[in-house]
């Protein structure tokens, strides 16, 4: 049986796909951003489905839009940098030999290192009343990522085997167009709705390579003639989800709000071919060219704002429930066998705090948050085997802090923001015009 796995997540999930036809382990991943855009918001961890008060909560919370009194642009660029964790060789279980390659004790870890910067977020919002309207445009994802498998080693049934080589890359971009109208029920309730175009293209390829028995404990060369297998996992996908929100304002003191966003169904097709070290079949033939369908979670949760009486503080937080198991629920089980794997949906928890010099000029915004990030990787299940175990292990959840600052003059507003955890960081700075 085969494994593929994926990375998806506010910052990252390990999706396992398993076939019945495809034949050893191999990691792709891509990584997907939930998180709401703006450089404000990231100042904030995230937490800004119950402020919602500027251009960016065409996305956040359409409700949020009735709160702006003029016309507004908003533009944002992101840089993220991420480091993702594999297993590269080393030992699925037992000892080493001492021999070749065979000298690390428990599995050995690769990382591969991925940055990229974009114009990540823009929208235009055109308030009329008790209605507002919203275009705009996020880079959900745009990620790519070169790994391999070199060296793993494991006792089955008491005998020592090796795990087949593999190289990997995977490249991935999600540009999401949306409309979004805000409607003011009462002078305390909004609601907002949504409509968003996805345009979603995935390019990854993943090659098994065998090693000769001579060679057994050397380090894998990764020549074309001991290609024993080749996969394509490829899409190139578009079509319209839904997203929705509300917004309860009882007092100028504290809000209440809630958004659901509907994930994207891709069309993934799978593609294996047969490599010169294949023992039953000639090379360039076509094991399987099937096609299966790939949703990607929603995301829904509630966000609250507190502000102090006399001005000056905010404390804004937000729970967000993302629906990862529902990757391995839309597989096609005649393309892909997932009932050996455990992944879990995550909950993610933000807390950001903001303290405004209203007297200053410019007036000054000052941001801190933290927010953690569940653990979501998939983890090997009761009957996988010595090698899928040791790859698919599962993970822990991982903290972030967060700092921004802003900077408000009478029709423009600068802001900066900055996300950290132990293996990625985002910054980002936006310009907000008001017309």
């Amino acid at each position: 049986m085969s494994m593929r796995f994926f990375a998806v997540g506010g910052l990252s999930v390990l999706l396992l796909l398993a076939s019945p036809v495809l034949a050893q382990e191999g990691p792709v991943t891509f990584e997907f951003s939930f998180s709401n855009p703006g450089a404000r918001s990231l100042g904030l961890a995230g937490a800004f489905a119950g402020l919602a008060d500027d251009a960016t909560a065409a996305f956040a919370n359409p409700a949020g839009l009735v709160q702006l009194l003029e016309p507004e642009f908003s533009i944002e660029g992101r840089t993220w940098s991420l480091d993702t964790e594999f297993v590269q060789g080393g030992r699925a279980n037992g000892e080493p030999t001492g021999e070749g390659v065979d000298v690390f004790t428990g599995p050995k870890l690769g990382v591969s290192s991925s940055e990229t910067s974009d114009v990540s977020f823009a929208s235009f919002v055109y308030p009329a009343g008790p209605v507002s309207l919203a275009v705009y445009r996020h880079t959900w994802a745009d990620f790519q990522l070169n790994s391999r498998v070199d060296s793993l080693f494991g006792l089955v049934d008491g005998e020592l085997e090796r795990s087949e080589d593999i190289l990997a890359s995977t490249h991935v971009r999600v540009v999401n167009t949306g409309l979004a109208i805000g409607l003011k029920v009462s002078e305390s309730f909004s609601l907002g709705l949504g409509a968003v175009y996805f345009d979603a293209v995935m390019d990854s390829f993943s090659a098994e390579h065998l090693q000769a028995e001579e060679d057994f404990f050397e380090a894998n060369p990764f020549t074309p003639e001991l290609l024993e297998t080749s996969y394509s996992y490829m899409s190139q996908s578009d079509g319209w989800v839904g997203h929705a929100g509300f917004l309860v304002q009882p007092s100028p003191r504290w809000s209440l709000g809630g958004f659901y966003r509907q994930g994207p169904e891709l069309e993934l097709r799978v593609l294996e071919v047969a490599g010169p070290a294949a023992d039953e079949s000639e090379p360039g033939q076509i094991e399987l060219d099937a096609v299966t369908p790939l949703r990607l979670p929603d995301v829904y949760g509630l966000g609250l704002a507190l502000r102090t009486p006399a001005g000056g503080w905010t404390f804004s937080f937000e729970w967000a429930h993302v629906t990862y198991s529902s990757i391995t629920d839309s597989l096609d089980t005649a393309v892909f066998d997932s009932n050996q794997i455990v992944v879990e949906d995550g909950d993610e928890l933000h807390a950001g705090i903001e303290y405004v010099f209203s007297r200053s000029d410019p007036i000054v915004g000052l941001r801190l948050g933290a927010w953690r990030d569940p653990d979501h990787r998939v983890s090997s299940g009761p009957e996988a085997d010595t090698f899928e175990a040791a790859i698919f292990r599962g993970g822990g959840p991982e903290d972030h802090v967060s700092a921004g600052l802003g900077l408000v003059f009478p029709r423009v507003q600068l802001d900066l923001g900055l996300d950290v955890s132990d293996r990625a960081e985002t910054a980002s700075i936006s310009l907000v015009f008001r017309f």
